[in-house]
């Protein structure tokens, strides 16, 4: 059965460029531009996993992890979260929240991500 990743993300380009990698891997996956679209489309259906940028306006992406792990429906869907900053502090803040994992954009190239998809995916 074909994984469905939902990819949160404020940034057109790096909504795209993540989900092209995903899906020549096979993947399904389904874009939203905030938190609250992410949201909404986490509760229409079947995910897999998330993949969550954290600075975004509106419902950030702490925001978003801090609602998503507080539902018994949603509570239990790896989340990697992807930052454009390398704070230990951050890292240590989303982990807490319940990220699977935390990867740096300027250090993530598409092997590192796949392989961090595939393990949070149980694979």
């Amino acid at each position: 059965m074909e994984k469905k990743i939902l990819v949160v993300d404020d940034n057109r380009l790096s909504r795209e460029i993540n989900c092209s990698t995903l899906e020549s891997a096979g993947y399904k996956t389904i874009m939203a531009s905030d938190g609250n679209e992410g949201l909404a489309l986490l509760k229409a259906g079947k995910i897999d996993l998330i993949i969550l940028d954290l600075i975004m306006p509106g419902l950030d992406g702490f925001g978003f992890l801090s609602v998503c792990k507080a539902d018994p429906l949603s509570k239990d869907i790896p989340v990697i979260v992807i930052t454009g900053r390398d704070s230990p502090e951050e890292v240590k803040m989303v982990k807490d929240l319940g990220a699977s994992e935390c990867l740096v954009k300027h250090r993530m190239p598409p092997v590192v991500f796949l392989k961090s998809v595939k393990t949070a995916l149980g694979g």
